[in-house]
């Protein structure tokens, strides 16, 4: 096996590690559900077999038979507030076609050849990724405070490209790559996995996933030693 075939075949279980995670969330929140549903379903059930030892059932009968059928209630459909609610609505941000795609698990990795000069790559990929939606004004000013709009939409860059969420970015250490782009660099929660992600300033737009590396080891985390540990 080349070793084109080999990363590519990487990325390959790369991205299906990722989905894989995404539907075992997706199952477990509807488990959830279905238990929740079927214990209020048990509780309802068991008020209205007490209700039922209480009535006399005669009675019940009774006042069936003394009621004239033309007393009865008759449900009519009511289509006057029929308004096609299968129809989308216009005001429904999901129908909006320039409303950016965030979710990083619908884009489509594709494979590139990574820096021959860096050993410690496994492999890279690239996407079509949306730029994040900003509410910076230009000219454009880069921030180093974590706390600031500039940086939060740098780190759902970082988060939309590695599909990694921003409280489960371990040892991440961010650095300049120019004057509008920048590099972070960080492992996953579970620290078996460990990225590159090269992000872009686009003007008026926002920050924009280029592309990111696949490490063998954190390349950074000399940078979180202190003296004592060294």
């Amino acid at each position: 096996m080349t070793n084109d075939e080999s990363s590519y075949s990487r990325l390959n279980r790369f991205e299906k590690r990722r989905k894989n995670s995404k539907w075992l969330t997706i199952m477990i929140s509807v488990g959830s559900v279905l238990i929740i549903i079927f214990i209020v379903i048990l509780v309802l059930t068991g008020n209205g077999d007490e209700q039922a030892v209480v009535q006399d059932p005669n009675q019940e009968i009774a006042d069936d038979l003394d009621e004239d059928p033309d007393d009865l209630p008759i449900d009519e459909p009511d289509n006057e507030n029929d308004t096609g609610n299968d129809e989308p609505s216009a005001d429904d941000p999901n129908n909006d076609p320039s409303t950016p795609n965030l979710n990083p698990d619908d884009y489509e990795l594709e494979f590139i050849d990574p820096d021959e000069t860096d050993s410690n790559i496994e492999f890279a990929y690239t996407s079509e990724w949306s730029p994040i939606p900003t509410e910076q004004s230009e000219p454009y000013e880069f921030s180093w405070d974590q706390s600031a709009q500039d940086w939060q939409e740098m780190m759902q860059a970082a988060e939309l490209a590695s599909g990694v969420s921003t409280d489960e970015m371990y040892y991440l250490w961010v650095s300049g790559n120019g004057t509008q782009s920048v590099i972070a660099t960080f492992s996953n929660n579970t620290m078996d996995e460990h990225f590159r992600v090269y992000l872009t300033w686009i003007e008026n737009q926002g920050w924009q996933p280029e592309h990111v590396d696949m490490l063998y080891r954190h390349d950074q985390m000399h940078r979180f030693q202190t003296e004592d540990d060294e």
